[in-house]
C-alpha cells in the first residue's frame, strides 16, 4: 500500500517542479531629466516578492552583498541615482532571490560623438541577452573631444572598427589611438550621388526610396570580405570591447550592426528598432556639412526638403529590402552568413558564447 501512494507523490513532486520554468522579464533602463536613472520591468507570467538592484562599473562583475535599492516586483520601477562621471553605470536586477537580469542605458552620453550606443540588452529569440559594454555602434570616432576621448577610455575600448573610406579617413582621421584600429572601408554607393540628383530635382521621395533600398542590399552583397574580417575580429574575445563606426554611425555601422545582431538570432524587429534608433540620436542639419552648404536651397523648396529628409533618414523598409534580396538569392540570411561569410554553425556558437548572457 505505501508503495502505490509513494509513486504518485512523487511524480506530483516531480511534474510541479519541472514545471516551475524561469519567468520571462524585460528590464529598461533610461536617464531621466534629473540625471536619475529609471529602470523599469515586467515579468511574464507575474512574480512576486522583491527586486534588488545593484550597480557596478563593470558589466560582468556586481557585489551582491550591499544593494542600492530595493523594492515590490510588482511596483515595476525603481529610481536610482548615480554619480558617476567618465565611468559607466550597470544594474543587476535580482527577482525574488532567484532570478537576475543585467541593464544599463542603451545610449551612452558623449558631449561631441553622437548616436553612440551599446548593442547589449537585446534578446535572442532562445531568449538569451546579449552581453552589456561589449560592443558599441558610433558615428565618426574623428569627432571625439577630451570628454569623449576619456570616456572612450573607461569603457575599456580595445578595438575600433572604422567603416569610413581611404579619403574620409584622410579628411578626418580617428581621434581614438588608445586601442587598435581596423579600417574596413565598405563599399558603397556616395551620398553625393543622391545630393546632387536630389538639388537638381531629378529624384524625389519615392525614387530615394528606391535608391536606398538598392544601396542597402548592395552593401551586404558588395562586402562579403570586409564583413569575414569583422566577424573574425568579433570572434577573438581579446579584441573586446569593440567599437564599430562609420560617418553618422547609421548605415554602414547600421548594416554591420543588423548582421551581427541576426548571427547573434535576436528577434528581426528588436534589429529593425536598433536600426531605427538613428532617427532621434542625430541632428541631421547640423552634423551634414553638405546639407549645411546647400541651407537656403534646402529651406525655401519644401519638395526638396522632403526628398532630402528621406535620403538622410533611417528607413525599416530599406534594411528589410536588403535582407529580403539576400534571402532570396541565398534562401535565407543564415546560409548567406555561413555560405558567404564564411559564418559556420562553429563559429557562431562562439560568437554566442561570446556576445551573450
Amino acid at each position: 500500500m505505501l508503495k502505490r501512494l509513494t509513486f504518485p507523490i512523487l511524480s506530483l513532486l516531480l511534474f510541479s517542479y519541472c514545471s516551475q520554468e524561469k519567468p520571462e522579464i524585460r528590464v529598461v533602463c533610461e536617464t531621466t531629466p534629473t540625471g536619475n536613472f529609471l529602470i523599469k520591468w515586467e515579468t511574464f507570467p507575474p512574480i512576486n516578492g522583491l527586486v534588488k538592484i545593484y550597480e557596478s562599473s563593470k558589466p560582468d562583475s556586481f557585489n551582491i552583498a550591499f544593494p542600492i535599492a530595493e523594492t515590490e516586483i510588482n511596483k515595476g520601477f525603481s529610481s536610482v541615482l548615480s554619480v558617476r562621471t567618465f565611468g559607466r553605470s550597470y544594474f543587476k536586477l535580482v527577482f525574488d532571490d532567484k532570478y537576475s537580469v543585467i541593464t544599463a542605458e542603451r545610449v551612452v552620453p558623449m558631449q561631441f560623438l553622437y548616436n553612440f550606443r551599446d548593442l547589449g540588452g537585446y534578446y535572442t529569440l532562445e531568449d538569451r541577452q546579449t552581453r552589456w559594454g561589449k560592443l558599441y555602434r558610433s558615428s565618426s570616432l574623428a569627432q571625439a573631444g577630451l570628454y569623449d576621448l576619456r570616456k572612450l577610455d573607461n569603457l575599456g575600448v580595445k578595438t575600433v572598427i572604422d567603416f569610413r573610406t581611404e579619403k574620409e579617413r584622410f579628411d578626418e582621421p580617428s581621434e581614438y589611438a588608445n586601442g587598435q584600429l581596423v579600417n574596413l572601408p565598405l563599399r558603397c554607393k556616395s551620398q553625393i550621388f543622391f545630393l546632387h540628383k536630389i538639388l537638381s530635382k531629378e529624384m524625389r521621395k519615392g525614387d530615394v526610396m528606391i535608391g536606398l533600398q538598392d544601396a542597402m542590399a548592395s552593401l551586404l552583397e558588395d562586402n562579403a570580405d570586409y564583413f569575414i574580417e569583422m566577424f573574425n575580429i568579433l570572434l577573438d574575445e581579446n579584441n573586446y570591447p569593440v567599437v564599430m563606426n562609420c560617418s553618422m554611425g547609421k548605415d554602414r555601422s547600421g548594416i554591420a550592426s543588423a548582421l551581427i545582431l541576426a548571427a547573434l538570432n535576436i528577434d528581426r524587429e528588436s534589429i529593425f528598432n536598433d536600426f531605427l534608433l538613428s532617427n532621434s540620436l542625430i541632428n541631421y542639419n547640423l552634423y551634414d556639412p553638405f546639407l549645411r552648404a546647400n541651407s537656403e536651397l534646402y529651406e525655401q523648396d519644401p519638395d526638396v526638403q522632403e526628398t532630402m529628409t528621406a535620403m538622410l533618414r533611417s528607413h525599416k523598409e530599406t534594411l528589410s529590402w536588403a535582407f529580403e534580396t539576400i534571402a532570396k538569392k541565398y534562401g535565407s540570411i543564415d546560409n548567406y552568413l555561413e555560405q558567404e561569410l564564411k559564418l559556420t554553425h562553429k563559429k557562431r556558437e562562439k560568437l554566442k558564447e561570446i556576445m551573450l548572457y
